[in-house]
């Protein structure tokens, strides 16, 4: 059986890696958009964040 403390560290460190992931993910994003980042869509989100959120 597993320590639970060891799986917990694991999916912190998973997290981690993820929340990285998508900083670069959103650091790319920018640099890509040829639209004002901060623009916001009818919808009042902005065309941004809504590309690179995850459901």
């Amino acid at each position: 059986m597993k320590n639970p403390y060891d799986v917990i560290r694991a999916k912190e460190q998973q997290m981690i890696k993820i929340r990285k992931e998508v900083e670069v993910l959103r650091m790319a994003a920018r640099l890509l958009s040829p639209e004002d980042p901060g623009a916001a869509n009818s919808d009042g989100q902005s065309k941004l964040s809504r590309v690179v959120e995850m459901p």
